[in-house]
């Protein structure tokens, strides 16, 4: 472009003359906007793909429309060193040493771009007389650089160097997007990879263990009952000591592996009777129930929320059987209550328990893993709720506990409410009834109470 001429060259010009100098400035400001207009357009085209080999495939289609150039090529680093890519004219050798280049090195080096009009023979672009040199750089580190080259010389203006700087800037931010997406592209190949060996891993080791875990539990058990009579009391309470154990064992192993398979989440989430899914929870605790005295109520007509059928029974059976648990040894009057109320598009359910209450700063760690409160009294691994918090969180519900020390505790938790009443379908296997359950374990209230 054109030097602008001063006030005073201006001022000398005639009519005429004025009007010609306007007009060529106009020209060239128009071309100068057209340039930039197409870089823009440039960075568009890259934007829309992450593949390196593409962008420069469009940088070689379009460069043309804004630079003349007999050579085109980029310097791009890697792992090994630098690789020079030629884009357009003749391709240009691979120096030995770009470091030891005087026209490149000091790009790829200090970062700084080079406008090179009457060039001196060079292993890099040794043909080319005039050279603009630009570094391609992100995030404060180099990347490499684009250049473009001409056989004559003083084929460039600071203009040209502009708008090569210009198109520097989209090109540059389109190559770390690249490398970035190829990075996690490569992460996520090699997690897909540890899951799956974890997964083969933790299945290997639960058969493993299960196998003589079972053999034990099996055999003390046998060995209680057919010599119970003859082997002294102290030694029974051995023989108890160990298939306690074992049962424990089996329940951290189970519960391990439970957490393992979230990761697989159903397909599709289907209507689900919580009335059932609560009955068939509370059934598998009757005889603990029993055994403590304690009165379990759950609601009538229990709304139906979208979930995982299978899911929803776990939830109900850790938050009952956490109840059960820390229920307190001298509890007056041991009780469980379960509830569910529809708020707008969501279903509230909740399990009230008398028990011995949880302190304010355990509440805000009772959904991590491995967190046992009351830890002298606490069996397991601590990973009940952590499911529990899982589960919910995948149904695309959430979850909460409001408890006071000494006056029991609530745990909460939502799901998307069935907006239409779900059509009943056949079951291969119809969950269990409350009708199962003992009369004196498990009633159902008069009506729900407010939700909280």
């Amino acid at each position: 472009m054109s030097a602008i001429p001063p006030k005073t060259a201006l001022e000398s010009l005639d009519r005429d003359e004025l009007l010609v100098t306007v007009r060529r400035l106009l020209v060239e400001a128009d071309s100068l906007s057209s340039r930039i207009s197409a870089v823009n357009e440039i960075g568009i085209a890259m934007n829309r793909t992450l593949d390196l080999t593409t962008i420069q495939h469009v940088i070689a289609k379009q460069a043309k429309w804004l630079l003349d150039f007999t050579h085109m090529n980029v310097c791009l680093k890697d792992k090994t060193g630098w690789r020079v890519i030629t884009l357009f004219g003749p391709s240009e050798p691979q120096p030995a040493d770009l470091m030891q280049c005087e026209n490149i090195a000091p790009v790829l080096v200090n970062g700084q771009p080079r406008l090179i009009s009457d060039g001196s023979p060079s292993p890099f672009l040794t043909n080319y007389r005039s050279q603009l040199l630009i570094t391609l750089s992100a995030d404060n580190a180099v990347l490499g650089a684009i250049n473009f080259a001409a056989v004559e010389p003083n084929s460039y203006s600071q203009d040209d160097m502009r708008i090569a700087y210009m198109l520097s800037l989209q090109l540059s931010s389109a190559i770390r997007n690249a490398n970035i997406f190829a990075e996690l592209q490569q992460t996520q190949e090699t997690l897909k990879t540890l899951v799956e060996e974890l997964d083969a891993y933790g299945h290997t080791i639960a058969h493993d263990l299960k196998t003589p875990l079972s053999n034990v539990l099996l055999w003390s058990e046998l060995f209680k009952k057919m010599y119970g009579t003859r082997i002294p009391p102290e030694s029974v309470r051995y023989i108890d000591t160990i298939h306690d154990s074992g049962r424990l064992m089996n329940r951290m192993i189970d519960q391990l592996l439970s957490l393992a398979k979230l990761r697989h989440t159903p397909q599709n989430r289907v209507p689900v009777d919580a009335g059932c899914a609560v009955d068939a929870a509370v059934l598998r605790f009757s005889h603990q129930l029993d055994a403590r005295q304690i009165a379990m109520q759950v609601a009538p007509n229990m709304p139906a929320a979208l979930g995982y059928e299978q899911w929803i029974e776990e939830i109900f059976a850790n938050l009952i059987s956490n109840a059960i648990k820390y229920m307190g040894e001298d509890n007056a009057n041991p009780r469980i209550e379960v509830t569910g109320t529809t708020q707008g598009d969501q279903v509230r359910y909740e399990v009230r328990d008398t028990g011995v209450g949880i302190k304010p700063e355990d509440q805000q760690r009772m959904f991590e893993k491995f967190t046992r409160l009351h830890n002298a009294k606490a069996e397991g691994l601590g990973l009940g709720l952590s499911i529990v918090f899982r589960m919910v969180k995948k149904m695309e519900g959430s979850i909460g506990v409001e408890s006071s020390v000494g006056e029991g505790s609530t745990f909460w938790f939502t799901l998307p409410a069935v907006m239409q009443p779900p059509q009943t379908e056949s079951k291969t296997e119809p969950p269990l009834s409350s009708a199962s359950v003992k009369p004196d374990t498990i009633t159902k209230a008069e009506a729900p109470p407010p939700a909280r």
